[in-house]
């Protein structure tokens, strides 16, 4: 036991350690529902960033933990059996060469872990996208011609969406019914909803 933790408290396994304990906890939130999963589909610069690498709209504890455990586990390993077979004096670069060849582990198995997530990810959206057309919903923005927001009813707070009317300018609180979606802007067209409509 001693060895296994001079092992993971020491350079290069530490900052790998470290890392590992910060996801797997973030991990354990989401478990609880305390957090979501954390997917790159905003516009900050964490988001750009993540377009940059290829991960947005991908759910990043998956690729984050697939990604720390590899480098971990190779890291932990290198560092157990290889760097004792190297002389005193060159384990220095040994190890940071280590921590480097980890990383590059870590990043193949964080982009093979994102790949089939994303193509999931991509299918279960446009899947409830279309499922939504039909639906009636409800003009939440103050007035709604180009651009507006509306909310369709799930049994809970509602699905905020943004929408465009198709012809009037519609005012807040009407029924509407979403009748197309663009898959590109995700923007749902929208109509007026005719009395009888539910």
């Amino acid at each position: 036991m001693t060895e296994f933790l001079h092992v993971v408290l020491s350079f290069p396994t530490v900052p790998w350690t470290a890392l590992l304990t910060l996801i797997a906890a973030a991990a354990l939130l989401a478990l609880l529902g305390a957090i979501d999963g954390i997917s790159g589909g905003g516009e900050g610069l964490l988001d750009s960033l993540l377009v940059r690498v290829g991960l947005n709209g991908v759910p990043l504890l998956p690729v984050a933990l697939a990604l720390t455990l590899t480098g971990w586990l190779s890291c932990y390993l290198g560092q157990l059996l290889l760097l004792p077979l190297i002389a005193p004096t060159g384990r220095g670069v040994a190890a940071v060469a280590l921590l480097l060849g980890s990383l590059g582990l870590g990043v193949l198995a964080g982009w093979a872990v994102a790949r089939p997530l994303r193509r999931l990810a991509q299918g279960q959206d446009a899947l409830a996208r279309a499922q939504l057309l039909g639906r009636v919903a409800v003009v939440e923005s103050g007035t709604l011609a180009s651009t507006g927001r509306v909310s369709v009813p799930d049994g809970g707070a509602g699905l905020l969406l943004d929408a465009r009317a198709d012809g009037d300018t519609l005012l807040r609180g009407e029924r509407v019914i979403l009748v197309a979606h663009d898959q590109v802007t995700h923007v749902f067209t929208v109509r007026r909803a005719d009395p009888t409509d539910t």
